[in-house]
């Protein structure tokens, strides 16, 4: 059986799940995540995900490349992001259990205080 993960915002309003194993587990070093962040983000890409509830209460915004970020409108926790293929990216830090990335993207924008871990493959761009 596949294991099921649920993540909600900072204020509860928004709540998702996905079920199974990411498609990419990734450290993202782009440039729009540590602009949200501060610092590289964890992110999950996955094949079923399904927002439970309050994706009423999101901003969406374009992102870069035709993605869309949604962030809560009440607590401002980044929620989801939707890639122009319509895929969905969780953030991996909010999912229970936990997920280790496995790669890092995006590492030719990677800011200076970026954390990198040598064994993780590495790429330029999404994979």
């Amino acid at each position: 059986m596949s294991t099921v993960r649920k993540y909600q915002c900072m204020c509860g309003s928004f709540e998702a799940q996905v079920t199974g194993e990411p498609v990419l587990a990734c450290w993202c070093h782009c440039k729009t995540c540590r602009k949200q962040t501060g610092a590289a983000m964890q992110l999950g890409v996955f094949q079923n995900f399904e927002v439970l509830k309050g994706d009423d209460q999101l901003i969406k915004y374009a992102s870069t490349s035709g993605a869309f970020r949604n962030s809560c409108q009440n607590c401002g926790s980044f929620c989801y992001k939707v890639l122009p293929d319509g895929v969905k990216v969780a953030p991996l830090g909010a999912l229970e259990p936990k997920i280790k990335p496995t790669c890092h993207i995006f590492v030719k924008d990677k800011g200076s205080q970026d954390v990198m871990f040598p064994e993780l493959p590495q790429h330029d761009a999404f994979p």
